[in-house]
């Protein structure tokens, strides 16, 4: 199909040619010509019709923060004229290195090139990479430009960056905040390891009575069995319990505290899984996503898939309502809490009771209070501040979070103030142990 420009050329021979045949002027006659000539020799050409694009290298599931390389081999075997080819990037996607278009000239032979960039993307959830567009012009630009695409759409997941804390290990000291490092699970297969003696409950086993001890027991006055308790096979369980409410949104689109919330929580789930724990997640606060306690790489991603696309709830349940929700659950397996949230909001009184019905879930003989971790990160850490008043502002507002991290303390909670934008999460947890 004939562009504007070739019937604009034919009419303006015809105009000057006739122009010519007037005046008898053969200067002018031959002059328009020309255009014609041009016409005639672009009518030789075709422009560019068929573009392949070949994908040789495409992810799948990337990271935040990491940088990927995507590249596309491209093929045009006929046609002669320009050609363009740019690949769009979804919302969030960085050009580290690279372009996403180009422009190349299509001779007469077949032409390849690659089209390649590194990119990085900035925030979690899920995209569309669309396929390569392309446009082909006539060398002379006598016909119309042809467009079109080239390849297949492909679905990208962005999963959350996950923090490294794996250098914890092996440090000579002493914790201070309670990571169960050799504790045994309370809940699994019962191994040869004794543990204690305890009262008969509802459920156990007639074998696992102790006759003798039972037996001195009743001298006493006491007509109750006592039964052998042994050491469950597996580590102890681990809950973690991330605020999902919208005021966690306070930041940028891609720095807000909601998002490092979700790395910490990442973070915390690897370190644990990877150790032979039992990891569980609750995302409280209008979210309501349960995870019942699970081993290995299976639990890990099951819970990166929701932590991809996780947004921020629209109603409000409140983290001591989580916790009566969870009662069975951290009463059966007597897990440490993780609780991550942050303190400098309106509901930070919330996270003080939520806790204090935590470490009064006591059962047993000696009445151990759950361990619970309070990870805290605050909003005026989530965005770099400017100028001195913000800097006044954040200390003030940090200053604000002190009864609520004193109230926690007493309570036997750990508290772990992470600020997201001076240290890395596993400096942070670095910072709870002390040296011996």
């Amino acid at each position: 199909m004939f562009s504007k420009e070739a019937p604009k050329l034919i009419g303006f021979t015809f105009i000057v040619f006739l122009t010519g045949l007037v005046l008898g002027n053969y200067v002018v006659l031959g002059t328009g010509l020309i255009p014609l000539f041009a016409v005639l020799l672009g009518l030789l050409f075709k422009r560019p019709d068929n573009v392949e694009v070949v994908e040789v290298e495409k992810k799948v599931s990337l990271w935040v923060g990491v940088i990927d390389t995507l590249r596309f081999d491209i093929v045009i075997k006929d046609g002669t004229g320009p050609i363009s080819v740019v690949q769009q990037l979804p919302v969030n996607f960085q050009i580290m290195e690279g372009n996403n278009s180009r422009i190349v000239w299509k001779g007469r032979q077949e032409k390849r090139f690659s089209l390649s960039c590194k990119v990085r993307c900035v925030k979690r959830g899920s995209y569309f990479l669309p396929p390569v567009q392309w446009e082909t012009q006539h060398p002379l630009g006598l016909q119309v430009a042809k467009r079109g695409s080239s390849g297949s759409g492909l679905e990208m997941t962005v999963n959350p960056r996950i923090m490294n804390v794996k250098r914890i290990r092996g440090i000579p000291g002493v914790a201070s905040t309670p990571f169960p490092e050799m504790d045994i699970a309370k809940i699994g297969l019962p191994t040869t390891d004794f543990r204690e003696i305890r009262k008969y409950v509802v459920g156990d086993p007639i074998k696992a009575i102790n006759w003798k001890a039972t037996a001195r027991l009743a001298r006493t006055g006491l007509l109750w069995p006592l039964v052998n308790e042994y050491e469950a096979e597996g580590k102890k369980t681990v809950w973690i319990l991330l605020d999902g409410a919208r005021y966690m949104e306070v930041g940028t689109a891609t720095e807000n505290v909601l998002e490092y919330a979700v790395e910490a929580s990442g973070a915390v789930a690897l370190y644990f899984l990877e150790r032979g724990y039992r990891v569980g997640m609750y995302i409280y606060n209008g979210v309501g996503k349960l995870f019942y306690p699970d081993t290995g790489r299976k639990q890990f991603f099951k819970i990166c898939r929701e932590l991809v696309g996780l947004q921020a709830g629209k109603s409000f349940d409140e983290l001591p309502q989580a916790v009566e929700r969870l009662r069975g659950q951290i009463l059966g397996y007597k897990p440490l809490c993780v609780i991550i949230t942050r303190l400098d909001s309106r509901y930070s009184g919330l996270v003080v009771e939520g806790t204090k019905k935590i470490t009064a879930m006591r059962s047993g003989w000696r009445k151990r209070r759950l361990p619970v971790i309070v990870v805290s990160i605050a909003a005026y850490q989530a965005v770099a501040r400017k100028g001195e008043y913000e800097d006044n502002a954040a200390a003030l507002l940090h200053l604000e979070t002190r009864p609520i991290v004193d109230s926690l303390h007493r309570l036997g909670a750990s508290v772990l103030e992470w600020n997201p934008r001076g240290e890395s999460f596993a400096t942070a947890l670095l910072r709870q142990v002390r040296s011996r």
